[in-house]
Parts: structure tokens; C-alpha cells; sequence
């Protein structure tokens, strides 16, 4: 799960050739595409969020 901020809103989740409106059992798999509205003030905690770690190669 991720914890999103307040002005943050999945728009669309691409899979493959299928676009999917999310709703809140929507999972968001490797090779996902996604369309995120943000606030400009919450783009660097979405950054932050979506960073992978070195410890996940």
C-alpha cells in the first residue's frame, strides 16, 4: 500500500492494452503504466514515494 498525500489521485492505470479506472482494490503491478494528479506542493513526497532503494536490487 501507498500512502498517498491528500491532493494526490490515481487517474487511469495502464496494463498492457487495457486502461483501468482505480478503484480502492486496484492493484498496481510491475510494467503498470499510471496517471497521478498532484498538487505541485505534494510532487516531491509522490517522488519520494515512487523512489525504488538500492536494497530492492
Amino acid at each position: 500500500d501507498i500512502d498517498f498525500p491528500e491532493g494526490v489521485l490515481i487517474g487511469g492505470v495502464l496494463k498492457g492494452q487495457e486502461l483501468v479506472k482505480p478503484i480502492g482494490e486496484t492493484r498496481i503491478e510491475e510494467g503498470d503504466v499510471i496517471a497521478l494528479f498532484a498538487l505541485s506542493k505534494d510532487i516531491p513526497e509522490v517522488e519520494r514515494l515512487l523512489q525504488v532503494s538500492i536494497d530492492f536490487f
